[in-house]
């Protein structure tokens, strides 16, 4: 069976998208977590034809089902409470053979991005999603804190597909399968534009991909203010006036793009020299991607998928 999260935590998770098979033009789009995915389903939906047939299958239960868990957490009897949203391809060459077999049959791509600006992005998913911090700054002595703490976590493992940190998995772990390249097509975050066109030459499948998905942090000024403010959404505001709000919240002159400072923040030498070290195959990935040499089929020798 599928289990639904708890109500609050619905419009964070509905935004993890799993790989998007589009049957009718035989392509499969790999979403990274933390890389812009968001965008690209949206404009996989707006195209039509996404199927949830191979996972449906897989986890033995309807395609209505399946298109449910994707956006939830789902119990499975080897693997136990995990999130079909974001499944590293070992994960899914291991233990889902009819996901993998469509995967391997269609010709796949995927969008990836700095590490450290993922970490960072990740960081602040969490902060939110299981520290109920609300809107933070990336530069918070309290998400510094807890960039220690997971860069402790990730120490001790390789491969892991734990919810709670499913963000901070290597982005290699979704293109690469035992050191070989698995996806055809790799671009970087902001050569959505070369992707579309990639996708219309080699699958026939038109997309326009938006950019409505960045996350915002609020200003420094505005500190103070995000105390009364959660005080009065928690306590004072019903639930539909809270979510009419919200968008017009988050837009107003109070908040910023988040991404735009990370390369400001300082996370102390421990952690710098952590990412640098631990997601280095990542680094050398989204090099390639950079240089636009990541669309071709064959992937170069030196990238290890660790």
């Amino acid at each position: 069976m599928y289990f639904l999260d708890e109500i609050q935590r619905k419009s964070i998770i509905s935004q993890r998208p799993n790989m998007r098979h589009i049957p009718s033009s035989n392509a499969y789009f790999v979403h990274i977590p933390k890389n812009g995915g968001m965008s690209v389903v949206k404009a996989l939906k707006a195209s039509g034809g996404l199927s949830y047939t191979a996972l449906a299958e897989d986890l033995n239960i309807s395609e209505q089902a399946a298109e449910e868990a994707v956006e939830s957490d789902f119990y499975h009897t080897h693997l136990g409470q995990f999130k079909p949203s974001h499944m590293p391809l070992w994960l899914i060459a291991e233990h889902l053979p009819n996901t993998w077999s469509a995967f391997q049959g269609a010709t796949t791509f995927a969008l990836t991005r700095e590490p450290r600006s993922r970490f960072l992005s990740a960081l602040m998913q969490r902060m939110k999603e299981f520290h109920d911090a609300g809107a933070i700054r990336a530069d918070d002595p309290a998400v510094i804190e807890e960039a220690r703490n997971v860069c402790d976590w990730l120490s001790a493992r390789d491969r892991f597909y734990d919810e709670t940190y499913i963000h901070f998995v290597r982005q290699v772990h979704f293109t690469h399968l035992d050191g070989q390249r698995m996806v055809t097509g790799i671009f970087a975050v902001k050569d959505t534009a070369m992707l579309c066109e990639w996708v219309k030459t080699t699958t026939g499948l038109s997309i326009d991909i938006g950019h409505d998905h960045a996350r915002k942090q609020p200003k420094k000024w505005a500190k103070t203010i995000q105390p009364m403010a959660r005080f009065a959404g928690r306590t004072l505001m019903p639930r539909s006036v809270k979510k009419a709000l919200h968008p017009l919240w988050m837009n107003s002159g109070l908040f910023t793009s988040a991404s735009s400072s990370y390369a400001a923040v300082d996370l102390g030498n421990d952690v710098e020299n952590f990412i640098q070290n631990y997601y280095a195959a990542d680094y050398r990935l989204h090099n390639e991607a950079l240089d636009g040499a990541a669309t071709s089929a064959i992937a170069p020798a030196e990238i290890a998928a660790h």
